[in-house]
């Protein structure tokens, strides 16, 4: 039997402290960004997230990968060509079953837009779903983009 609370909080370090990259499988991807949080040249930042379709049923929110900060009117992100979830139960014996979930650009992902006051483990995606390789490129305008637009790749700023 497995420890439920602790389990809970495993879980939900897992999601933020075991993320990794796998070796490439597919070209990555690019995101154009446009921060619609922009103002007279003050633009306000978030972190760009990106939501995998494969998402485990687990008490720790939904899992996501950091493509990094947006400061600028505009940013280029790679969406990456792979990624690996762990998710790591404790059992009464203090042994750990790790379950590994892999998602590839070859399957959905949903974009979300986190302030710099949120909390990953509470963020959601906002955006409709898309596969990163179907397309060298992409771009949106976020927070308040509902889909992502297929296109040719932008340069890494």
């Amino acid at each position: 039997m497995v420890n439920v609370r602790m389990t809970a909080a495993l879980v939900a370090l897992a999601g933020l402290a075991c993320k990794s990259v796998a070796p490439a499988v597919d070209p990555p991807s690019t995101l154009l960004v446009t921060n619609a949080n922009c103002v007279n040249g003050q633009c306000d930042p978030f972190e760009v997230l990106a939501f995998p379709s494969n998402q485990p049923h687990t008490p720790g929110g939904f899992w996501s990968l950091n493509l990094g900060r947006i400061t600028t009117p505009q940013a280029c992100f790679t969406l990456p060509s792979s990624a690996r979830f762990l998710i790591v139960a404790i059992n009464p014996d203090s042994s750990r079953d790790t379950t590994t979930i892999t998602w590839t650009s070859a399957m959905p992902v949903s974009l979300g837009a986190l302030p710099p006051s949120g909390n990953e483990i509470q963020a959601n995606p906002s955006t409709s779903a898309f596969v990163p390789s179907s397309s060298p490129g992409w771009s949106i305008t976020l927070p308040s983009g509902s889909a992502a637009s297929a296109g040719p790749a932008c340069g890494m700023n």
